[in-house]
């Protein structure tokens, strides 16, 4: 991009923080796109450059959070990967536990379907969205983020189920092997390609905006 025209970018994306205040990054950017020529990449880094120089206030959190550089500062050091790796590994092991080990004429029964109902609905298809988007950035935000865990998730299950009751009659040790162990083996994955891009051994970036169902105007 031209020095004319990133000077023009620059402009818009201030003009559009003051008369219009939009309440995200990800509505900023897509209103820039709506106004100029530029693309996606291009207003993103125009964004961090004019925050990084102070020329305008981005609220919390930023529009970036680095990625980890090694395993020990993703699982350790690292507040925000470090918490959720921990989070989903311990979901992962009380779905195990609860499910396998907790007869359905247990009295704490409850147990078992709340972990399950938790892990089942959502947790597939939340690490398979980080492995599709690795970065945390306004790329996809965490509304968009969270629909598609659901939407994952739902055809995973549909999936799943369709496999099992091909191989195995489908019951809950089977389910629960298939569902848990893919969980782990996205997870794991997850974390290798996150270091990968934050090392810079590996430049992983997809955008949703070049998928139709969720442009929201036609750039200019």
């Amino acid at each position: 991009m031209n020095n004319s025209k990133s000077s023009s970018v620059e402009k818009t994306v201030q003009k559009i923080l003051t008369e219009e205040k939009p309440k995200t990054v990800r509505k900023l950017i897509q209103r820039t796109l709506e106004l100029t020529e530029a693309e996606e990449k291009q207003v993103f880094q125009i964004i961090k450059d004019l925050e990084r120089k102070n020329a305008i206030q981005l609220g919390s959190p930023k529009i970036t959070r680095n990625l980890p550089k090694s395993f020990s500062e993703y699982l350790f050091k690292h507040h925000y990967f470090s918490t959720e790796f921990w989070v989903i590994l311990s979901l992962c092991s009380l779905f195990f536990l609860t499910v396998l080990l907790i007869p359905e004429t247990s009295p704490v029964l409850f147990i078992r379907v709340i972990i399950g109902g938790i892990f089942g609905i959502f947790v597939p298809g939340w690490v398979i969205t980080n492995l599709i988007f690795p970065r945390l950035n306004e790329t996809i935000d965490q509304y968009e983020r969270i629909l598609l865990s659901l939407g994952i998730n739902l055809g995973i299950m549909i999936f799943s189920g369709l496999i099992l009751n091909q191989i195995w009659v489908i019951e809950t040790p089977s389910f629960v092997i298939t569902i848990g162990s893919l969980t782990l083996f996205v997870l794991f994955s997850t974390i290798l390609l996150r270091i990968l891009i934050g090392t810079g051994r590996l430049d992983f970036d997809i955008s949703l905006s070049r998928f139709n169902i969720f442009k929201k105007g036609e750039r200019k």
